[in-house]
């Protein structure tokens, strides 16, 4: 009777592990996230490390001075970065990448803009990948699909349009400065671990189109008052939605999130289950761990 018990706990165990929303690859190895601030987040599955838009220096970039990565920063929240993916290149976004992956020698898949950011910065061309849209990866411990988006709509005179999106074609000599970082293109990247599939949004918005046949079970989601969110919620279907992208990142880890940055993520969280009732909604907090369970 005792061996009897002992195997139903097993199985019971086991059941539990494949059917958890962090496992991938069948339970085998379990993925953990971590959120950075603004769209950034660390995932790690199995031994790889994934970065997504970490910007740790936490600061305003000016136009007219050279850009500095706060490199203790960095090194306080960053351990290892195989990979390093680039939603657009926006400094606070992309401005402490080239540091990272100097530092690890990480890989970075990001426009041509952020690729060209990285050259000048000095990083080795074998770690880049320049994407346009519509590109799949596939590695060791997990695969990516690239989805062409767009930025965010400004609201002028009672009209709503998309903001001209900038390119850098070549690298060049000399310090980077706070212009360089221009938009470029925007892309969302749709994870696949084991039967776990993660959607990354950098900006406010989306190309409706490219979102069919796109089902993610968690939706990393930026917070962003000028979209009918709506519209992609009908479309993507998510299980669970993240919301980020809703912190005041021009300030110091030590300084938290202010109220009103709480009560806007609760706005859109409110937006969400409206729509929804039955999607879990996670407003993470500063460099914590998110559970999905």
């Amino acid at each position: 009777m005792k061996k009897l018990t002992f195997v139903l706990l097993l199985v019971a165990c086991v059941s539990w592990a494949n059917q958890s929303p962090w496992a991938s690859e069948a339970g085998t190895r379990p993925l953990v996230m971590k959120w950075l601030g603004n769209a950034g987040w660390e995932i790690r599955t199995g031994s790889t490390v994934i970065l997504i838009d970490p910007f740790l220096t936490r600061k305003q970039a000016s136009a007219s001075e050279e850009w500095k990565t706060n490199e203790e920063e960095v090194l306080r929240n960053i351990e290892k970065a195989d990979f390093i993916f680039a939603g657009h290149s926006h400094a606070d976004h992309i401005a402490d990448i080239p540091f990272i992956a100097r530092r690890f020698g990480s890989k970075i898949i990001g426009s041509r803009t952020t690729i060209n950011i990285a050259l000048t910065a000095g990083v080795d061309k074998s770690q880049l990948t320049s994407i346009g849209g519509g590109e799949k990866f596939d590695f060791k411990d997990f695969s990516v699909e690239v989805i062409e988006s767009q930025h965010g709509v400004l609201n002028r005179g009672g009209r709503r349009r998309q903001p001209r999106s900038q390119e850098i074609l070549e690298p060049w000599s000399g310090p980077i400065k706070g212009d360089a970082f221009v938009q470029g293109g925007s892309y969302l990247y749709y994870f696949t671990f084991g039967k776990l599939r993660i959607l990354h949004q950098s900006t406010g918005n989306f190309i409706e189109e490219r979102l069919k046949n796109i089902r993610p079970d968690v939706a990393l989601l930026a917070e962003n008052r000028n979209y009918h969110w709506p519209d992609a919620l009908e479309l993507l279907r998510p299980k669970t939605v993240v919301i980020h992208h809703y912190d005041q990142w021009r300030t110091p880890f030590s300084e938290g999130i202010p109220e009103s940055n709480r009560r806007r993520a609760q706005r859109f969280e409110r937006v969400i289950t409206s729509f929804d009732s039955n999607i879990k909604v996670i407003i993470p907090e500063l460099l914590k761990t998110v559970s999905l369970e």
